[in-house]
């Protein structure tokens, strides 16, 4: 005789520590490239918008990784399946967009860490994972630093970028 589980219980699904931090990530990607399409000179209207919808994906990619990590369990996959998609194509969006100011290495990290994510939480469940390591959770987040960092630069060296292909100042001294 086999007992099942009531159909209001759900199953946990438990993704690799990695899956979480690079949601992380992605947030700070997304949220870098979305800073500097909403501050970059001569961005338009549309570059603005697609700006601050870039923001709250990223801040929600970075609630959401740290949530699930705090947990230890994947919160609403289907959901952060669909936020990271969502983003991915703001992305793509905003490197279409006029003046074109984003960031071409910051848009293809960001790509890249949302199919991890993405990969990562379709895979936790179908193949639920154990305890979570330390030693696997510093590992991924120095990966993920590592890579993560040149982007953070690419997105404000975009932003900085002139009509004219010079890089503005960030600090100018006005003759004083």
């Amino acid at each position: 005789m086999r007992l099942e589980a009531p159909a209001t219980e759900r199953a946990v699904t438990r993704a690799p520590s990695w899956v979480p931090v690079a949601a992380w990530g992605f947030g700070l990607v997304a949220v870098a490239l979305g800073a500097a399409a909403t501050v970059a000179a001569q961005a338009d209207t549309l570059s603005r918008v697609l700006g601050v919808i870039s923001v709250v994906v990223g801040l929600a990619a970075l609630a959401w990784g740290a949530a699930s990590l705090a947990l230890g369990r994947t919160l609403a996959p289907r959901r952060a399946v669909a936020g990271v998609s969502a983003g991915m194509v703001t992305a793509l969006t905003l490197l279409a967009t006029e003046p074109g100011r984003a960031s071409v290495f910051a848009i293809g990290l960001l790509i890249a860490l949302g199919v991890v994510v993405a990969c990562g939480i379709v895979w936790a469940r179908r193949h639920p994972s154990g305890r979570t390591s330390l030693w696997s959770l510093v590992a991924a987040a120095a990966v993920v630093t590592v890579v993560v960092v040149p982007a953070l630069g690419a997105c404000q060296g975009a932003a900085l970028l002139d009509a004219d292909g010079t890089v503005l100042p960030i600090v100018t001294h006005d003759g004083h």
